[in-house]
């Protein structure tokens, strides 16, 4: 499989993770020492972030989520690449509340340790739009 394919796969795979809040998978998305930069929040570690993009299975949520995100972009040299994604989240909260819609962009680095691919660094830009 060449890089580029393999990148593809780790991007489909953390979006899986968000969607089914699937803990270990987004683990193994991200580098140990990866840092994640969050608008209001600031600086994250792997673990921190983990927790928070992929927090719980579906059925235990009170909140639905849908996420779009299409890769814009990818490079590769070498041994680094980058990801600019752009993505939209609704949040809908399972007891009828009205539902938050965020939007905006990331740009992630990724590093190939050890034969594979992670994140080492993700800035993200999403931020509260209208519904």
């Amino acid at each position: 499989m060449s890089d580029q394919q393999e990148i593809r796969e780790l991007f489909r795979n953390w979006i899986k993770s968000t969607i089914e809040g699937n803990l270990e998978l987004a683990r193994q998305c991200i580098a140990d020492d990866a840092v994640f930069f969050v608008p209001g929040v600031g600086e994250m570690d792997k673990e921190t972030f983990a927790q928070g993009a992929a927090g719980g299975s579906p059925e235990d949520s009170p909140i639905d989520f849908d996420l779009d995100s299409k890769l814009r972009e990818l490079k590769v040299s070498g041994d680094q690449a980058y990801l600019w994604i752009e993505s939209t989240l609704v949040c809908s909260p399972k007891n009828g509340d009205p539902s938050t819609r965020m939007a905006g962009h990331s740009l992630s680095v990724l590093e190939k340790r050890d034969g594979r691919w992670q994140i080492i660094r993700d800035a993200n830009t999403m931020i509260s739009v209208p519904a």
